[in-house]
């Protein structure tokens, strides 16, 4: 019986991981429409940023260059600092800067 009881347990759970693999616990919809409002989101945070275009130099960072412009730490998260230079320079990630060219950096008032 016990026997029994450990395989029909063992079947269980593998119907279980099958179906969790195959149709996900999600439904597809949410996706879809999370994906459209952030884009919605990431076009206003473009359009409402104020930004100041520098140059890059040797050995400059995101961080070091918004940190030296306001002599001082930054009134938000890096994370959101990333998000907002990615948002105004479409395409440009931030560990890919370029010696000599040119991006838009978020200005942020206290």
């Amino acid at each position: 019986m016990k026997k029994l009881t450990g395989f029909l347990i063992l079947c269980f759970v593998i119907y279980i991981v099958y179906h969790d693999v195959t149709n996900g616990t999600l439904p597809a919809a949410t996706k879809a429409t999370t994906i459209s409002h952030i884009q919605e989101a990431k076009s206003e945070n473009r359009d409402s940023l104020n930004y100041k275009t520098m140059k890059i130099k040797a050995g400059d960072t995101i961080l070091s260059i918004m940190e030296k412009e306001r002599n001082g730490p930054l009134p938000v998260s890096i994370e959101q600092l990333i998000k907002d230079f990615e948002a105004l320079n479409p395409g440009v990630k931030t560990e890919s800067l370029q010696i000599g060219k040119t991006y838009k950096f978020p200005v942020y008032n206290e």
